[in-house]
């Protein structure tokens, strides 16, 4: 018993917490996967976790614009003028990932 109350104090030891939304405020560049394709594209993230942007298409510039909000499990997802789908934050990336599989997108914050 005591054996497996060790493991499962070091397991929890190793999960990690998402982040904050009001910590993700800032300026982020990275790229997007949709059904039109790969750009580049850039975000602004509000305190609130509100965000717009752009994503870079030949000659069609598309705006985006959605919010990143927290369950009350603490998982952050997005909802958003492309979709919806989950957040994570890895190594300092931004990585959103729609639910339908067909879009996602990966991010590093700007200075």
């Amino acid at each position: 018993m005591r054996g497996l109350l060790l493991l499962v104090a070091t397991l929890a030891g190793c999960a990690t917490t998402p982040p904050s939304v009001g910590s993700l405020a800032g300026e982020w560049h990275g790229r997007v996967s949709t059904p039109r394709g790969h750009t580049t594209a850039r975000l602004t993230i509000a305190p609130d976790g509100r965000y717009e942007g752009t994503a870079y298409f030949d000659g069609l510039d598309r705006p985006l614009h959605g919010a990143i909000v927290t369950l009350p499990s603490g998982l952050l997802r997005y909802v958003s003028s492309e979709g919806d789908g989950t957040v994570t934050v890895d190594d300092g990336m931004l990585r959103l990932r729609g639910d339908d599989g067909a879009t996602g997108a990966r991010f590093t914050r700007q200075p």
